[in-house]
């Protein structure tokens, strides 16, 4: 299959070195607003052709996939564009900046028979498709609950959202910079409790000084499958991105910025001993998946990004093998809606 992508930014990189493991896929085309960008990106990938208008990069190179990695602002129309040559569409998140436009965007490629694929790396990380497996398989029993909760210091004044020379794309849309990590925080509680009934979230800001609308969330999701709560915060630190899931089993709690998992299950016999034998163990896992977590830090591996690896190779395995890429159209559909009635409350307060 022949591949072609679409903003050569930071994440591009990821996606470029992802295609440039996959067997049978040809990178044929990379195209950038920036000359300089769009032209350090082929030759460092090996791109015989890079384009600034990817109108003509699609007519010329005739993908059989695009990957959209520019600012959500354009994800839209470069989409539909990508969708009316024939190619399959893969975009990073957000989708789209207007929710309107994702049910456009969903009903375009089933009419032209063509995937449409939004990342949802985190999904597809190694500690998450652990937890997975142990709810498929019925150890975690019955969900209750899932946290999802990410702290970063995007406040810091080397961070892009608060540069004041070049506003970020993010700080149009609702929700601002906060809005750039719904997906990550709605389709993580989404593949666990289902699409939501009914949202409470809190927005506000407490650094008045900073170009930011918002620089703090809280939510809690009332789903088909139990309930979420959403957490987003510039303040809280250290650093830190998991997830929490509650079973009537036992409880799992995955770290996908160091990329462990921890399992916490209620052994026979008296209660105090059993909580401190799952402590033990506790610390054993902790203690290991820290090393492992060292360890890949000093290798090759993508890291963190290894979810979108994984991501990536499934999507072509399926559209290789004519089957539904691994992240749905009701799934982007559902996603997208716990995002839109999230951002909805944002000026409520």
């Amino acid at each position: 299959m022949k591949a072609a992508l679409i903003g050569a930014g930071l994440i591009a990189q990821q996606h470029l070195c992802c295609l440039q493991s996959l067997p049978e896929i040809t990178l044929v085309g990379i195209c950038d607003l920036s000359r300089a960008m769009a032209e350090s990106a082929a030759e460092r990938f090996g791109v015989g052709a890079w384009f600034t208008d990817h109108h003509a990069m699609l007519e010329r190179v005739r993908p059989d996939v695009v990957h959209i990695t520019t600012p959500p602002p354009s994800h839209f129309t470069l989409a539909m564009d990508a969708l009316a040559s024939g190619a399959h569409v893969i975009v990073e998140k957000p989708i789209t900046v207007v929710h309107d436009q994702v049910a456009v965007l969903l009903r375009s490629a089933s009419e032209m028979k063509r995937a449409l694929v939004e990342d949802y790396n985190y999904i597809f990380n190694a500690p998450m498709q652990q937890i997975l497996g142990l709810v498929q398989s019925g150890k975690l029993g019955t969900i209750v609950d899932v946290e999802v909760r990410i702290c970063l210091d995007i406040l810091d004044r080397e961070n892009p959202f608060v540069d004041r020379n070049i506003p970020h794309p993010c700080l149009s849309m609702p929700g601002g910079a906060i809005a750039d990590f719904l997906p990550h925080l709605a389709s993580l509680a989404h593949c666990f409790v289902g699409p939501h009934r009914a949202v409470r979230s809190h927005w506000s800001k407490r650094s008045a000084d900073s170009p930011l609308p918002h620089d703090e969330f809280q939510a809690i999701v009332d789903a088909e499958r139990g309930t979420a709560f959403l957490g987003f915060s510039a303040h809280a630190q250290p650093d830190m991105f998991w997830v929490r899931v509650n079973g009537t089993r036992m409880r799992a709690s995955a770290d996908l910025y160091d990329m462990n998992i921890v399992v916490n299950r209620l052994d026979a016999g008296p209660k105090p001993i059993a909580r401190l034998r799952d402590r033990l163990r506790e610390a054993r896992d902790t203690r290991r998946a820290a090393h492992r977590a060292f360890l890949k830090k000093l290798s090759r591996r993508p890291g963190t990004y290894d979810g979108l690896w994984t991501l990536l190779a499934r999507t072509y395995e399926a559209l290789q093998s004519g089957t539904e890429p691994p992240v749905s159209v009701r799934q982007i559909a559902e996603v997208n809606n716990l995002v839109a009635a999230l951002t909805a409350e944002e000026f409520r307060f």
